[in-house]
C-alpha cells in the first residue's frame, strides 16, 4: 500500500538514501532541502516534490508546514533526519568535548537537532492525524544513549541533542497516543557526517531504515531502535 511520507534532509546522506528507496517501493515523498533548487540528486529520483526546510530557524518551519498543508491533506508518515554536528560548524575534533566545548555550540546543535525536528512535527500532526496508522521517525544517534555517550566523549554538544531528541520521542509517545514515536540509530554511516571510514554505507543503512519504518505501528511507539531493528539502550 502507498503512504505519503516526508523525508527531512533529503538532499543528500541517509536522508537521500531513505527517500530514493521509498520512492522505488512506490510511496509519495516529499523531501525538504535547505536549498531545494541544489537538490539535483532527490529530484532525479522523483519525489512528488521538494520544500524548502531549515529545521534552526523558526519561520522556515512555519513557511515549510503552511506549503505542505498547501499540496496535501494527509501524510502517513513523519522521518526527521534533518541535522548536523559540531563539524559542521567548522569546530576542530579536539575543542568538542565536555571540557572545551562552548555554549553557542552546545545550544546551537540542541536547537538544530532537537528542538527543530520537534517543532517540524508539531507543524505536521493535524495532517498526521489525518493519515493512516501515523508514524514520527527521528532519527538519532547511539552517541544520544546515556549507555553509549559515556564510552565517547567527545563532540558533548551533538550526543546532548541526540539525547534530547530522545527524550522528546519518548515524551511525544505518551502525550499523543494516536501516532507511534519511535528514535532510531542508523548506524555509523559513510555519509559526509560519518566520514569514508564509518562501518555501515548509506544504502545499507537506508534500506535498513526503511525496513524498520515499514514495520512500526502504534504498539512501538516510545521505543529506540537500531537500524537492523533491534533495541538500542537508552
Amino acid at each position: 500500500m502507498s503512504r505519503r511520507i516526508v523525508v527531512t534532509g533529503a538532499g543528500r546522506g541517509i536522508g537521500l538514501g531513505i527517500a530514493t528507496r521509498l520512492i522505488a517501493d512506490g510511496h509519495e515523498v516529499w523531501g525538504t532541502a535547505r536549498n531545494p533548487d541544489a537538490a539535483t540528486d532527490l529530484a532525479a529520483v522523483g519525489p512528488a516534490g521538494i520544500l524548502q526546510l531549515d529545521i534552526g530557524d523558526d519561520a522556515s518551519i512555519d513557511a515549510f508546514g503552511e506549503a505542505l498543508a498547501g499540496q496535501v491533506d494527509s501524510i502517513d508518515g513523519l522521518i526527521n533526519n534533518a541535522g548536523m554536528n559540531s563539524g559542521d560548524l567548522g569546530v576542530d575534533r579536539r575543542a568538542q568535548g565536555p571540557l572545551q566545548t562552548t555554549k553557542p555550540i552546545v545550544m546551537q546543535q540542541i536547537e538544530i537537532n532537537a528542538v527543530g525536528p520537534m517543532l517540524v512535527t508539531q507543524r505536521v500532526r493535524p495532517l498526521l492525524g489525518a493519515g493512516t496508522n501515523p508514524v514520527v521517525l527521528n532519527v538519532s544517534s547511539q552517541l544520544g544513549s546515556m549507555v553509549v555517550g559515556a564510552k565517547m566523549p567527545f563532540d558533548v554538544g551533538y550526543n546532548a541533542s541526540k539525547s534530547v531528541m530522545n527524550m522528546v520521542t519518548v515524551m511525544s509517545a505518551t502525550a499523543d497516543p494516536d501516532v507511534s514515536y519511535v528514535a532510531l540509530h542508523p548506524g555509523w554511516v559513510q555519509s559526509d557526517m560519518g566520514g569514508p571510514k564509518a562501518a555501515v554505507s548509506v544504502a545499507d543503512s537506508a534500506n535498513g531504515i526503511v525496513d524498520v519504518f515499514n514495520d512500526l505501528t502504534l504498539a512501538d511507539s516510545g521505543r529506540f531502535v537500531t537500524w537492523e531493528g533491534a533495541e538500542h539502550p537508552w
